[in-house]
């Protein structure tokens, strides 16, 4: 008898407590304050937060530039001079131009792959500057480099930087974004890759006509 007394009672209180539930998460969502009207307005609505996704989405556009640029001063006759071993008549000279190529994105995957618990460890904003720091002594290097395994060495350490950008930025976006223009901000990120790739692109295809000077790559 009391068994068939606690199976009613237990089942009316799993019932009160679930609609309970439902009730106060309705109650919440419709009454929650907003940080400003949702769409393309909102950015204007949140600026400091638009501007700070802004810069941070950066990283993406020096990866999409580097990416850019490789891909077309791989055929520079000015660029082939002076690094031979990748040159059309060199020998294995499609394994060298591969691992030229192939070296950013190693360096990006250990960069993405240790960021993690560098941003937990320093905060979002101290790992972003690491990852910038990391990434301009790696664009020096390549801008000095003298031989083919010079250029590697710095693509790696290039390659590094923009790993570690593309990991914590768009983490760092979606954490100070309203809600209500999170997924705008979001896609500055791809956006900015896009735009580098672009801009390399149109920069190169005019530098490319500069004959005799290391200033057309």
């Amino acid at each position: 008898m009391a068994k068939d007394l606690e199976s009613p009672l237990a089942e009316n209180h799993e019932n009160a407590e679930r609609s309970v539930f439902v009730h106060h998460a309705e109650a919440v969502w419709s009454s929650r304050e907003t940080y400003g009207p949702s769409g393309f307005e909102g950015l204007f609505a949140n600026y400091y937060a638009a501007m700070c996704a802004a810069f941070s989405a950066l990283g993406g556009l020096v990866f999409g530039y580097d990416q850019g640029v490789v891909s077309v001063i791989l055929v520079m006759p000015q660029f082939l001079v002076r690094f031979d071993r990748i040159a059309e008549t060199a020998s294995g000279s499609g394994f060298w131009k591969g691992l030229l190529t192939a070296m950013i994105e190693l360096g990006a995957f250990l960069g993405a792959f240790n960021q993690g618990w560098v941003a937990d460890k320093y905060s979002r904003k101290s790992s972003i500057i690491g990852a910038v720091c990391i990434f301009t002594v790696g664009s020096i290097l390549q801008t000095a480099a003298i031989n083919y395994t010079m250029l590697v060495i710095a693509r790696l350490i290039g390659g590094i930087g923009i790993g570690m950008l593309s990991m914590v930025a768009p983490l760092y976006i979606s954490e100070i974004s309203p809600p209500e223009i999170r997924g705008a901000l979001l896609v500055l990120e791809e956006f900015s890759i896009v735009s580098g790739i672009v801009i390399a692109f149109w920069i190169t295809y005019g530098t490319r006509y500069m004959q005799g000077t290391e200033w057309a790559w």
